[in-house]
């Protein structure tokens, strides 16, 4: 899901990945199992999620480039998923916003990633990628 926060000034990301997925594809970029969320978790597990995102997911806002922060990572309730929470500080006004999202798509040939879009004054979408779109640009009237 990606919000736009007025109170905040921000956009607030939250990324739902299964972990098995996200191991699967930290390995096939030459990363030992990490075990992400668990007792077990490698101390390097953060950063090399954050590595793989900055890879697979990117935005720009009113045509520049935005870095988003690392805010944290939460398993699921049944352990099965994470939730990564990220954060892009916005000045001035939404016009529009770019996403870019091949998060798992290079390693799974059928996924899919749901994005799930409130922008400036609670406008909503659902913006899907896959395979052969892992972009949109979204418009915001004023």
């Amino acid at each position: 899901m990606v919000e736009y926060n007025e109170k905040e000034k921000s956009l607030q990301i939250s990324v739902h990945l299964f972990i098995d997925d996200l191991e699967e594809s930290l390995k096939k970029e030459g990363h030992t199992k990490l075990f992400i969320c668990t007792e077990r978790e490698s101390t390097q597990a953060e950063k090399h999620i954050e590595s793989y995102l900055r890879k697979n997911l990117s935005f720009s806002i009113n045509g520049k480039s935005s870095s988003y922060a690392f805010v944290g990572k939460e398993g699921s309730s049944d352990m099965s998923a994470v939730w990564i929470y990220l954060e892009i500080p916005v000045n001035g006004k939404i016009k529009t916003i770019n996403i870019k999202n091949s998060l798992l798509i290079g390693e799974f040939d059928d996924q899919k990633n749901l994005v799930h879009v409130i922008g400036p004054n609670k406008k909503e979408g659902t913006v899907i990628f896959a395979n052969a779109k892992t972009e949109e640009l979204l418009t915001f009237s004023p």
